[in-house]
């Protein structure tokens, strides 16, 4: 890259010796300044429009007027961007909820798992789960009782299986894939 460089810088040298102009020993004298002088022209003068200025009234600036009192009491008053509509219809929902009799809860059924899966682990060929009751985290191994109620039984179709102890039922816990 630096040779070509020099070698554009030399030819460019060369060039300007070949064409420089033959006038040896001259020597160019200082500059000198001129001064022209300039005719000023007067600027062409203003004419008066003869039409009426267009307004809009649109653009137009207004006094300011006062807020009523209706106005003034609703400025800073609790505002939402939700419809009115929704909020009925929620109301209305809740309401007819409530008024439906509560279902009946069958004696001989047992009472809804406590238990989130969380993950599994498996150490030797063996798996254990991990499990939340309540705020309680606990691992659980094929056979083993759980909060004196419960006994895991194992995994049965991709679920877990529990067996709930004072009535011996089976219940499942569905968790998906377990891989």
């Amino acid at each position: 890259m630096k040779k070509a460089v020099l070698g554009g810088a030399a030819v460019a040298t060369l060039l300007a010796a070949l064409f420089a102009p033959e006038d040896e020993g001259s020597i160019v004298g200082p500059a000198t300044a001129t001064t022209r002088q300039v005719e000023r022209v007067a600027p062409p003068p203003l004419v008066a429009a003869t039409a009426a200025p267009q307004t809009n009234r649109a653009l137009a600036i207004e006094p300011r007027r006062g807020l009523d009192d209706e106005e003034a009491a609703t400025l800073f008053a609790k505002q939402s961007w939700q419809p009115e509509t929704p909020k009925k219809i929620m109301l209305d929902q809740q309401a007819a909820q409530a008024a439906l009799p509560a279902a009946r809860v069958d004696a001989n059924a047992p009472p809804p798992l406590p238990f989130q899966f969380l993950g599994r682990f498996v150490d030797e060929g063996k798996a254990a789960y991990f499990l939340q009751a309540g705020e309680r985290n606990v691992v659980a191994r094929p056979g083993d009782t759980l909060e004196e109620r419960y006994r895991f039984d194992g995994v049965v179709q991709g679920a877990l299986q529990f067996t709930y102890l004072p009535l011996n039922q089976k219940q499942t816990l569905a968790v998906g894939d377990l891989n």
